[in-house]
């Protein structure tokens, strides 16, 4: 019987490892997406993974730091799409996100540590409006 309080405490402290809520488990798990996307361009499914990114930001819906990376990689994955109207449309759901991220970056936002193919990179939001209007320039272009 003296197992069992160590088993609980184990129990505790593996669930909060895996806690959804931990915004530093949501942000890596979308650099993580974000990346595979990346490395796989060539042979992903757009459709499939713009639903792994939605999935992504449910997770974190206001976090700014997961709306920017899961923004970024929409765009890419909208550079990539032959059909025009599947590229407008990731378009304008990046650009929604990155609103979402500026809307909900704080001043003192620091940068957050995340590991990128086995190296700790930072994730800043200085230049979430420099994206922002990148991105809204080139949702004028398609326009024309």
């Amino acid at each position: 019987m003296t197992f069992r309080p160590l088993f609980f405490a184990a129990f505790a402290l593996a669930a909060a490892c895996v806690s959804p809520a931990s915004p530093n488990l949501a942000l890596q798990e979308t650099v993580s997406l974000s990346v595979s996307l990346t490395q796989h361009e060539d042979g992903v499914d757009i459709a499939e993974a713009a639903a792994s990114l939605d999935e992504k930001v449910a997770a974190a819906p206001n976090d700014p730091y997961v709306l920017k990376v899961a923004a970024t990689a929409r765009t890419g994955l909208a550079n990539a799409a032959q059909d025009r109207a599947l590229r407008v449309k990731l378009r304008q759901e990046a650009l929604a996100q990155y609103d979402r991220a500026i809307a909900n970056t704080r001043p003192d936002a620091r940068p957050r540590a995340v590991m990128m193919n086995g190296q700790q990179n930072e994730i800043t939001l200085s230049d979430l409006s420099d994206l922002r209007a990148a991105l809204f320039a080139t949702i004028q272009t398609d326009r024309g």
